[in-house]
């Protein structure tokens, strides 16, 4: 995953650039991060100049897996809780219900735990790959590829 950006803020004590990102338009609706907006940020290591642009790059391998991780892990417990709660009860939806929704948390704590693992890690963290002093001839500059 690709996404162009531009320096903000730049902290030269702790060599931290805050990059702010315009954001797919799939983003608008989604709201996953809370703020509903068409622009995001996100503070990486750099060495640049607030007003410098950034291409920040994840690799897609990973950019995958994190989407697997925070999707499928928890669906998938989901499901699994749905029907072993059915199949204990003999068809009783409270305990089908009661079931999904224990299976749902260990989702969500599956979630946080491998958050907590890959947390950090630089093949897990986004970098920033080339840095411009003018704005990229890019023709999306949200996500994309070059």
């Amino acid at each position: 995953m690709i996404k162009f950006g531009q320096v903000t803020a730049y902290d030269k004590a702790k060599g931290m650039a805050t990059i702010t990102y315009i954001r797919p338009d799939a983003c608008e609706k989604c709201g996953g991060c809370n703020t509903m907006s068409q622009q995001g940020t996100i503070t990486l290591k750099c060495d640049c100049r607030e007003g410098d642009w950034v291409r920040v790059e994840l690799p897609d391998n990973r950019f995958l897996s994190a989407t697997a991780i925070a999707y499928a892990i928890p669906l998938a417990l989901f499901v699994g809780g749905l029907l072993l709660g059915n199949a204990l009860s003999g068809g009783n939806e409270l305990w089908a219900m009661a079931g999904s929704i224990i299976g749902l948390g260990l989702g969500v704590g599956a979630v946080r735990l491998c958050d907590r693992f890959i947390k950090g890690r630089p093949e897990w963290t986004p970098h920033v790959a080339q840095i411009y002093d003018h704005k990229p001839d890019t023709g999306v500059l949200g996500c994309g590829q070059e």
